[in-house]
């Protein structure tokens, strides 16, 4: 991803429940959570696609009170 497409990104997220921080093309927050990954590295379809599979695994885990 490009820091343009990180930027967009970072300012859609809230549409979908997400809030993300980020630092050029490393976000370093999700809902709250610090983290470190380098959008650069991944196809914007590729990030998105693993932020869906993260809340989903957070879910998953709320709802069956695995945490």
């Amino acid at each position: 991803m490009t820091q343009a497409q990180v930027d967009r990104l970072c300012e859609i997220a809230p549409k979908y429940g997400l809030q993300l921080k980020h630092q050029g093309t490393i976000i370093t927050e999700i809902n709250g959570a610090p983290t470190s990954f380098d959008a650069s590295t991944y196809m914007p379809d590729q990030f998105i696609d693993l932020l869906a599979r993260m809340i989903a695994t957070k879910m998953k885990a709320d709802l069956w009170q695995w945490q």
